[in-house]
């Protein structure tokens, strides 16, 4: 049985009436992203999960059954803002308390504690007050202390967001991300189990080891992470799992003696051998081109060279962390590209775009669903 399991029916209420039935699992120290088109099977799974909610079926949690329990009962805590914290205490005392009333001996609390300090996202903050700890800081000293209060499984329900001092319910990548990655290394550390309903789509990836993303109350695609990234059945998965987002472009399908192109104006490119392949029998109809960011790339642009048909226009330049953002004019069509740090590139420059012809992405135009297995 899997550390997490859960099968039936959730229920919205009597007037709403039921959602289908859902089947998902889990494994221990794994992560789980449960997405919704319209948030209420998203919703009811959440409530059903907590005891907030009818549930028709079963739950089961670290090999005991927990849908029979009251919500108070069930070994679960939910991440939200920063659920628990004192904040006129300093960050050690807040996982001193935390850790009084757990399962864990006093020597395994103070290297749980010592070891957070070293290593985690809260070193160098031992002695800080919680209450002035930014909102990454609160972040991961909530989802810390959840973990050491013994919780089976931690819900990510939304995070905070510093905008000029002000609250916001918005993902801001320059401001999230580095929160995230705390997150997922503190659940790495803490061989935590959990699972996240948050649906952007820098969130997703991040802090998913598996993904169950519904449309229309119905399960439209559930697997591991990379499984799901890599051949998405429909661009509302692509969207959910990309990060800056997909760039999308319609495409007539061509043949070029022995090849395959697809066209759209100046631009076109050749597909590879295993695209043609699926497409060769689609010749002359119209599919939606998909490219992830980081699979477009580009090069200088040789002036004067009349071979080249794939011109972009560098209309801005975006420093990440890791790497350059470039957003580019496609023919009066806004691409992003994301290149390495030590790329020569500047605003206004002219580029061909280079997509990996192994890791496009094609739909069909009118529903949307992937055109490659």
């Amino acid at each position: 049985m899997a550390y997490f399991e859960i099968n039936g029916l959730p229920m919205r209420g009597s007037i709403e009436g039921f959602e289908p039935t859902v089947s998902l699992s889990l494994e221990k120290g794994r992560g789980l992203s449960v997405l919704s088109d319209d948030g209420k099977l998203a919703k009811a799974l959440l409530d059903a999960i907590t005891g907030h909610g009818q549930f028709l079926g079963e739950i089961y949690l670290n090999g005991m059954r927990i849908d029979q329990l009251a919500s108070r009962k069930r070994p679960i805590r939910i991440l939200g803002d920063t659920p628990g914290i004192i904040p006129n205490k300093s960050v050690r005392e807040n996982m001193d308390l935390a850790l009084k009333d757990s399962a864990y001996s006093d020597g395994e609390r103070a290297m749980l504690v010592e070891r957070e300090f070293a290593e985690g996202a809260l070193s160098g903050l031992a002695e800080s007050r919680a209450g002035a700890l930014d909102f990454s800081g609160k972040t991961i000293l909530a989802a810390t202390r959840s973990l050491f209060l013994g919780c089976d499984l931690l819900i990510i329900t939304d995070l905070p967001v510093p905008t000029n001092g002000d609250e916001l319910r918005t993902f801001n990548p320059g401001a999230q991300l580095d929160t995230l990655l705390a997150l997922k290394n503190l659940f790495r550390r803490l061989r935590a189990t959990w699972l996240s309903f948050l649906t952007d789509s820098a969130c997703v990836p991040i802090l998913s080891d598996r993904i169950a993303i519904f449309s229309g109350g119905t399960l439209v695609q559930e697997g591991g992470l990379r499984e799901c990234i890599n051949a998405p059945v429909s661009r509302m998965v692509a969207d959910y799992l990309t990060f800056p987002r997909m760039n999308y472009r319609k495409m007539l399908i061509e043949r070029d003696g022995p090849f395959i192109m697809l066209r759209s104006g100046r631009y076109g490119f050749r597909v590879s051998e295993y695209i043609k392949r699926a497409m060769a029998p689609r010749e002359g109809e119209e599919v939606i081109l998909g490219v992830r960011p980081e699979d477009l790339g580009v090069r200088p642009y040789e002036t004067g060279d009349p071979t080249v048909l794939n011109l972009a226009k560098i209309i801005g330049v975006d420093f990440l962390p890791a790497n350059i953002l470039l957003r580019l004019d496609l023919e009066g069509e806004e691409w992003i590209s994301v290149v390495e740090r030590n790329r020569p590139v500047f605003q206004g420059q002219l580029v061909e775009l280079r997509p990996d012809p192994d890791r496009i992405h094609l739909f069909h135009p009118a529903h949307h669903t992937s055109l490659l297995d």
